[in-house]
């Protein structure tokens, strides 16, 4: 009578109405009467809600697993004919991001520093240039007669230590 092959219509019932009057301590013969159904009807219609209710909760950790497929799939993706054919700030904006997550994974603070932390601070002040949110400022140059290759050099290399 009612089962799932039986060819019966299952009856809507209201199972928020149901679920508060259980709450409030009344038991299920007595909400089935209220309902106008049987108490096992009431109690199979509760059974499936918790069946569901328990695969709602398993979804939370399947999750991650979904994302980590699909952070699999676009790294796979990723050739590198596409690496070599990519704008230098998209390879400079993907690098952090790929940085930022390693950082993060080890436990440590995701803070970029030296010449990419420098490529991304030139990209802000280009991006803020196009955008006119930066006025340029005029500043006093200073020259040096020498040929700088040693100096060079070593600008380079306070770069590595700098924050931006």
């Amino acid at each position: 009578m009612g089962g799932v092959n039986s060819g019966a219509v299952r009856k809507e019932i209201d199972m928020e109405a149901a679920l508060d009057l259980l709450m409030r301590g009344e038991s299920v013969p007595t909400v089935a009467t209220e309902l106008g159904i049987s108490a096992p009807t009431l109690r199979s219609r509760i059974a499936d809600l918790q069946k569901k209710q328990g695969l709602l909760l398993q979804y939370r950790s399947i999750q991650s697993l979904q994302l980590t497929e699909l952070q699999a799939r676009v790294l796979e993706a990723i050739t590198p004919q596409k690496i070599n054919e990519a704008p230098l700030r998209d390879l400079v904006a993907s690098y952090k991001i790929l940085k930022d997550k390693e950082l993060v994974i080890e436990g440590k603070p995701s803070e970029i520093k030296g010449l990419v932390a420098h490529l991304i601070y030139l990209e802000k002040q280009e991006q803020a240039l196009k955008d006119g949110t930066l006025v340029p400022e005029i500043s006093d140059a200073q020259y040096d007669d020498s040929t700088g290759e040693e100096s060079g050099i070593n600008s380079l290399a306070i770069l590595d230590k700098q924050d931006f």
